[in-house]
C-alpha cells in the first residue's frame, strides 16, 4: 500500500490540527487547575483566619468566665457584708430607742 504525496499532507494536517487542539485543551485545563488552585489557597487562608478568630474568642471568652465568676464571688460577699451591717445598724437603732425610752421613763419618774 502506497500512500500518495496528497494523502500524507492530509495526515500531516489532521495531526497538526489535533496537536493544536491538544495544546489548547491541555493549556485551558491548566487554566482551570490553577483557578481552583488559587481558590484553595484563598479559602485555606480565611479557614485559617476564622479559625485564629474562634481561637481569640475562645480565650476571650475564658477571661470572661473567670472575671465573671470572680465578680459574682465579690458580689455575693459584698451582700453578705452588706446584710450584716444592716443587722447590726437595726439593733444599734433598737438599742437606742430602748435608751431614749428608759430615758424618757426616768424624766417622767423623776419629775
Amino acid at each position: 500500500m502506497d500512500i500518495g504525496h496528497g494523502e500524507m499532507f492530509e495526515a500531516a494536517a489532521s495531526l497538526q490540527s489535533i496537536n493544536q487542539d491538544m495544546v489548547k485543551s491541555i493549556s485551558y485545563l491548566r487554566g482551570e487547575r490553577k483557578k481552583l488552585a488559587d481558590k484553595i489557597a484563598a479559602q485555606e487562608e480565611e479557614h485559617q483566619a476564622v479559625e485564629n478568630d474562634i481561637t481569640q474568642l475562645r480565650q476571650k471568652l475564658d477571661q470572661l468566665a473567670q472575671e465573671l465568676e470572680k465578680n459574682r464571688q465579690q458580689l455575693q460577699t459584698q451582700d453578705s457584708k452588706l446584710m450584716e451591717a444592716e443587722i447590726g445598724y437595726g439593733k444599734v437603732v433598737d438599742t437606742m430607742r430602748m435608751l431614749l425610752m428608759s430615758v424618757k421613763n426616768d424624766r417622767k419618774f423623776n419629775q
